[in-house]
């Protein structure tokens, strides 16, 4: 399957005319542009989970690998405002954490991700773009991304890049994505059951407070103030499309590997990273949903899967160390 297949299908409806490349990148900057403005307040559920799950991933990396290096030169890929980043340095690999480099396409992003990085003990430099927008340079010792991969159309080259970037030794550890291999697994639909009925993907996407408001405006054809009624007038008047997209249509640009039920699999990224040596992988939400506001007695359910290692968790995360 062409992985542009759901972002043609939209283009087709909307009578787009530019490339689906093209297209793809349009709405994911402009999206994540206004996602920017109210980043942390939609995702405190992230700021919660994931630092421990970069916490668990670094043990497993340490667990494997004592004697990693005192110094680490470190890249965040689509930092958003920081949280890899800031749970990478709170992690036990952070005192060896000697200077970080955020990328974003969002200027807004990294505009927050630095105020965020006036707090760091170390150096940071910002970059606004893609992987090719980085100077050349020392390579990096890690590299870490969180919620990233399931935006990236091109997973093969973006691999191959990453792979360049790093000497043997270079750790690369990702976070905050759908989990792939798991998404159809019984028991965690009958997890998910038991918390709430099934929805779309969008749905589960999109704060539970704006769905409401967000669906009105779809009957009525009126568009609010939210960060997607924003970023459907930003590319209309850049002329990307003529119409406002639905909620369902905009993430299945967006979060090109979350629809129909893919994901990613971390199976299918050992055949992409064949260089790197899988030092740990775990998964979480497995309830379907971030933690974060569940009722108690699921979330003491949630930690002793997380503890017991399982892997069939809504999201995962994995390290991998380059081996070669």
């Amino acid at each position: 399957m062409n992985v542009y297949e759901p972002v043609i299908a939209v283009m087709q409806k909307h009578r787009a005319t530019c490339s689906p490349e093209q297209f793809h990148a349009a709405v994911n900057v402009t999206f994540h542009e206004f996602e920017a403005e109210v980043y942390d307040q939609e995702h405190q559920d992230m700021w919660e989970s994931v630092p421990k799950q970069v916490e668990l991933l670094v043990g497993d990396w340490l667990a494997k690998c004592p004697q990693a290096p005192d110094s680490l030169r470190g890249l965040d890929i689509g930092c958003g405002t920081g949280l890899a980043s800031d749970s990478l340095l709170k992690s036990r690999v952070g005192s060896k954490v000697r200077s970080i480099d955020l990328l974003d396409t969002s200027r807004t992003m990294l505009r927050r991700a630095a105020e965020r990085a006036a707090t760091w003990p170390v150096p940071v430099r910002q970059f606004e773009g893609l992987l090719d927008s980085l100077p050349a340079g020392e390579p990096y010792d890690i590299i870490v991304t969180s919620s990233v991969l399931h935006h990236v159309p091109d997973l093969t080259g973006f691999f191959q890049t990453v792979r360049s970037m790093q000497r043997p030794g270079g750790v690369f550890l990702h976070v905050q994505d759908p989990n792939g291999d798991y998404l159809s697994d019984p028991e965690l639909n009958r997890r998910k059951a038991e918390v709430t009925p099934k929805a779309p993907d969008w749905v589960q996407r999109l704060h539970p407070r704006r769905i409401l408001g967000r669906v009105q405006r779809e009957i009525t054809g009126h568009q609010g103030e939210d960060y997607i009624s924003k970023t459907n007038r930003a590319l209309i008047s850049q002329g990307v499309i003529k119409e406002p997209l639905t909620v369902a249509e905009l993430f299945a640009i967006t979060d090109i590997h979350a629809n129909e039920g893919s994901g990613i699999s971390i199976k299918e990224l050992r055949d992409l990273l064949p260089d790197y040596e899988l030092l740990g992988q775990r998964s979480y939400g497995f309830f379907g949903q971030l933690p974060y506001g569940l009722p108690k007695r699921f979330a003491v359910r949630e930690d002793e899967l997380i503890a017991a290692g399982a892997l069939n968790g809504f999201h995962i995360g994995a390290i991998w160390r380059l081996s070669r």
